[in-house]
């Protein structure tokens, strides 16, 4: 889903394209397509105009985002680009509001630029007027047929404009729903800064989507469906980091099993140790009995064959926690090293493991018994 491909480094930032735009060249050719007519080829290069303009300006804003946050000394790992948008990829938050709120702010800021180095130039042109109205109010009824570099003025004030004032929506994740959040994490806590900002985003982006079918606009309605799906994926993982702020590790931590798995087991006894439980994951020992990584069922079972050994299909990695450890925190240890789980060490001994599919269970198990509670019968 998150496939991109790497066009280089701008200004000594990553940058890089979505998938998705090989779906551009296909909406081209659909909205440059007339019926009784065929393909109009004076649509295609306007339309590709159109997309290469938008392409820039989505660029420039994602820049403003990178750059600023480096001059700050927070790092951008690097920026996506895709067709109705893009992002700059800041894996820490800035330590400072303020250094938050001028890195969201950025990217609008640029687009504010390029519009009001626009606004001039268009206004210099003859009817210069009319053609700001033209360009600003598309349902007006004003006649106006602008030259090429009248066209390019308008569209650079219009779309720069769309941009800075549709991403400084106080909702989630457009930056004005960032900058919203970060000036209420003092006063009413991260957390409740965060749901308000999800459930701002939501609304907002319900309400665009409305509009989106009375203007017959598919692109406005495209890019609301983002703003609402990522503002309850946040929303969501906002509940996922409560609930496991609250657990205990015990909730999920598996015993050893006394049937061990060794490396240079042959793959047939490692599928009949999984056999005797339910566990998708289990631990893989050396020959000095040491922990020496993770197995997973499915790996053993697709993937392998009865009389191989195990050594060729496991996952010689893991992290070590203790029984008084935050499960939030280790979760996110297991999530970032990416690997099955962690084995839990007290007074260096093994105690038990935490797997990431029975941290998954943990979290499927809450909304169950909500909607249990209220669909059982009294």
């Amino acid at each position: 889903m998150f496939r991109s491909w790497r066009i280089g480094r701008i200004f000594g930032v990553p940058t890089e394209l979505h998938w998705s735009f090989l779906l551009v060249p296909v909406a081209i050719l659909v909205y440059s397509y007339e019926a009784g007519v065929g393909l109009r080829w004076t649509q295609v290069q306007w339309w590709s105009g159109i997309t290469l303009l938008l392409f820039l300006f989505v660029l420039i804003h994602e820049l403003g985002h990178a750059l600023t946050a480096k001059s700050r000394g927070v790092v951008a790992e690097k920026i996506i680009l895709f067709p109705l948008g893009g992002g700059a990829l800041i894996p820490e938050e800035p330590k400072r509001i303020r250094d938050e709120i001028l890195i969201y702010f950025a990217g609008p800021l640029a687009n504010i630029l390029l519009a009001l180095i626009a606004l001039p130039l268009l206004l210099l042109q003859p009817g210069g007027k009319y053609l700001i109205q033209f360009y600003l109010n598309p349902f007006g009824n004003l006649i106006v047929v602008p030259s090429p570099a009248e066209q390019l003025l308008g569209i650079t004030l219009a779309v720069n404009a769309v941009l800075a004032i549709g991403n400084l929506l106080p909702a989630y994740p457009l930056d004005g729903g960032r900058i919203l959040r970060a000036l209420l994490k003092r006063p009413v806590g991260e957390r409740a800064a965060t749901v308000i900002t999800t459930l701002l985003g939501i609304a907002i982006g319900g309400g665009l989507i409305a509009l989106s079918f009375q203007l017959e606009d598919p692109l406005l309605g495209l890019s609301s469906l983002f703003i609402v799906s990522f503002s309850a994926i946040e929303l969501n993982r906002g509940w996922q980091r409560r609930r496991l702020a609250r657990a205990v590790m015990k909730e999920v931590l598996r015993s050893p099993l006394t049937d061990r798995i060794y490396a240079n087991d042959r793959v047939a006894r490692a599928r009949a140790v999984f056999a005797k439980t339910d566990a998708k994951v289990l631990p893989v020992y050396d020959n000095w009995n040491q922990l020496s990584g993770f197995v997973e069922r499915e790996v053993l079972l697709r993937e392998a064959d009865r009389e191989q050994r195990v050594v060729s299909f496991y996952e010689p990695e893991y992290i070590a926690a203790q029984p008084t450890d935050s499960l939030l925190q280790l979760t996110e240890r297991i999530v970032e090293a990416n690997v099955y789980g962690a084995a839990i060490y007290d007074r260096g001994v093994i105690v038990g493991f935490v797997f990431t599919e029975d941290v998954i269970q943990l979290l499927d198990q809450s909304p169950r018994r909500f909607y249990k509670r209220f669909t059982s019968p009294a």
